[in-house]
């Protein structure tokens, strides 16, 4: 006990200090979003404008480090921009999208999905390209010993050599038993540039580890007002969900093409330099995953067919040994001896082989996956009118033999007048490998299911100038697999039709913001897609932001409003991850009492500040439930959490 606390003043004094000094340092002065109002500050140090970050897919595509405090009060990863999420009612626990949307993600997969959107993945990692060492560090805490720390580090040498981290913790001992969550994660990233620039190698490492109590829902209305502490609410479960993840890849490519003269300074010497046209690379990935569930005192009504008297366990294991071959060509013409001509296309290609070896409990299964891909897309540099790419994944040997990824984009850039583009896709996708195999002393099924068809076509208006933006897409949705509790897995035969219809805007008139998102969806009312997501979710945020004391101090408060109707939420199943709609549920586990959705605006207050390169946030989460509904579900079984109290700190500084 005396070690924790002391850990805790230890973390605040150092919180205190490096804000204290870095209150006075200088600050970052560039946005992402040009709608947003860059920094005001004026200071004699560098301009951060310079200071940017990319992804691996697209380093021709850069964005200016983000030092603004609009939304800083979204530090969850739940809420965010786009869609959002919905969770068990604690910060770090299993979430499930608020949207339909087509997952893009091919390739094998566990089925393990509950929490993705706190991972680290490879095509996420941020690359920065900075002119001076930079570091970022956060912390939030609330109530119910709630915790949130990020860090992020990224520096360059001689710009041949840039290498950074990022790491994220969330601890949450949340409102009902058995709700304890500990999420841990990191990337770090290594770029080498040959001086004679031909040479490109680049190291990854990605570690995620999830280890979340469950409790299976509450197993009595929690509104009711004979519990005085919701501590008290029996719960179904005291199960422990255990993943962890550590992929690793290494990526060497030489570059062919052209030599010109570059001067960078007025009165300095030419120099020669590389122009890379043609780009041949190689990629070897190595990644091993395990995820473990473990009840040592179960319930037989709830496991069902599942159910082992002593232990209900389920463990899944995996090694990936992949390698991949990569081809780029990124047309460029020589116009002098020192100035070269972008085109306005890229091309690439790239195929790769994947082995596994993997074992879910007693049983090994050891497979394969050999694709192809390919992309034609426009050249960012080039900023042209004319938005285009079309891409192709097909996997033609392996585990997910046949599965087919069509995918493409066209538009154009009208100016102030606003940018228009279309989509089209077409996807076939294997179940995942949980709903087809499971083995295990107490039941064991492995099948074939059909793959799961989905066509997507749609249109996108964006008007940065306005501050709006529209978009609408219609699926047509076939085989999509579902978990039936304790049935065997199967999929839906009938054709679901889907239209989702989004709009949003970002507009402020002397200070005054209004943020509006809105999702519509309609889908038939007995099918999968329409039975497990809302028909309408939106959110809105109405704030004030002004610059005070000299523009030395940036203040922003307002409100954060969200709202679901005829919300149908899923059932989330702790030990199969899966989430199947309510109806089915019920008709499962007949002891299941289907307690009302209760929808309701939910309403959080915050207030932002920033001084210099210091920002804090302090926010009031679901105030509307002390004068609105006693509270309301998150998901089927799981009640959101009540009025709570979060504070947080973020501070960025350059060396």
């Amino acid at each position: 006990m005396l070690n924790r606390i002391s850990l805790k003043f230890l973390l605040l004094s150092f919180l205190f200090a490096v804000t204290f000094q870095y209150s006075f340092g200088y600050s970052a002065d560039s946005t992402l979003n040009t709608t947003r109002p860059a920094d005001s500050v004026k200071v004699k140090k560098p301009s951060t404008k310079n200071d940017t970050w990319f992804y691996g897919e697209e380093p021709d595509r850069h964005t200016v480090i983000d030092s603004s405090v609009l939304h800083f009060e979204e530090y969850n990863i739940v809420q965010r921009d786009g869609i959002e999420y919905m969770n068990l009612g604690n910060t770090g626990s299993a979430a499930y999208p608020t949207v339909f949307s087509m997952d893009k993600h091919m390739g094998f997969n566990t089925g393990y999905n509950q929490y993705d959107i706190y991972k680290y993945e490879k095509d996420s990692i941020k690359h920065y390209q900075v002119i001076r060492p930079y570091a970022e560090v956060s912390l939030m805490f609330g109530l119910n010993k709630e915790n949130v720390i990020t860090a992020k580090f990224a520096n360059q040498h001689k710009k041949m050599f840039f290498y950074g981290v990022d790491f994220t913790r969330i601890s949450s001992a949340g409102t009902y038993g058995s709700q304890q969550t500990d999420v841990n994660g990191f990337n770090l990233y290594g770029i080498f540039n040959s001086k004679n620039q031909h040479w490109n190698i680049e190291a990854d490492m990605v570690f995620n580890s999830v280890k979340n109590n469950e409790n299976g829902g509450v197993a009595a209305n929690p509104f009711d007002s004979s519990f005085f502490k919701k501590e008290l609410v029996p719960v179904r479960d005291t199960a422990v969900n255990n993943y962890r993840q550590i992929d690793f890849y290494l990526t060497a490519t030489y570059s062919i093409g052209k030599k010109y003269f570059e001067r960078k300074h007025i009165d300095s010497a030419r120099t020669q330099i590389l122009m890379p046209v043609f780009n041949v690379g190689y990629q070897f990935n190595i990644e091993r995953s395990k995820f473990s569930y473990r009840d040592y005192d179960p319930d037989t009504n709830y496991y069902h067919k599942f159910y082992t008297p002593d232990s209900v366990f389920n463990d899944l294991t995996y090694l990936k040994v992949g390698n991949a071959v990569k081809l780029e060509y990124r047309p460029r013409k020589l116009t002098s001896d020192s100035t070269f001509e972008e085109k306005d296309f890229i091309a690439y290609a790239q195929s790769g082989f994947d082995y596994y070896l993997l074992t879910q409990n007693t049983h090994n299964n050891n497979f394969g996956n050999w694709y192809v891909s390919g992309t034609f897309r426009n050249n960012y540099a080039n900023k042209q009118k004319i938005i285009y790419k079309a891409s192709a994944k097909y996997y033609f040997y392996g585990y997910n033999q046949n599965d087919l990824l069509v995918d493409g984009v066209a538009g154009y850039d009208f100016g102030k007048v606003g940018t228009l583009t279309a989509n089209a896709s077409y996807q076939l996708k294997e179940a995942p490998y949980i709903y087809e195999n499971y083995y295990s002393v107490s039941d064991s099924f492995h099948y074939k299911l059909p793959k799961m068809k989905t066509l997507d076509l749609g249109g996108k208006y964006t008007n940065s100038f306005l501050g709006i933006t529209a978009d609408l897409n219609y699926y047509v949705v076939d085989h999509v697999p579902v978990f039936p509790g304790s049935a065997n897995p199967y999929i839906t035969n009938g054709v679901e039709n889907v239209f989702v219809a989004h709009f949003g805007n970002r507009n402020s008139f002397y200070g005054f913001h209004l943020d509006d998102d809105i999702w519509f969806t309609v889908a038939p009312n007995n099918g999968t897609i329409g039975s497990t997501y809302p028909m309408l979710y939106t959110k809105h945020s109405i704030y004030y932001e002004r610059r005070i004391f000299h523009q030395l101090l940036w203040l922003d408060v307002g409100f954060d409003l969200r709202i679901r109707y005829k919300n149908n939420a899923p059932f989330y199943d702790p030990l199969l991850a899966g989430f199947y709609p309510e109806g089915d549920a019920v008709k499962t586990y007949p002891y299941l009492t289907a307690y009302p959705m209760i929808t309701y605006p939910v309403l959080d207050f915050f207030v932002n500040v920033k001084v210099k390169t210091v920002r804090v946030f302090l926010k009031v989460s679901n105030i509307s439930s002390e004068f609105g509904p006693q509270g309301y579900f998150s998901l089927f079984h799981y009640p959101a959490a009540d009025i709570t109290f979060q504070a947080g700190v973020k501070w960025r500084f350059f060396e």
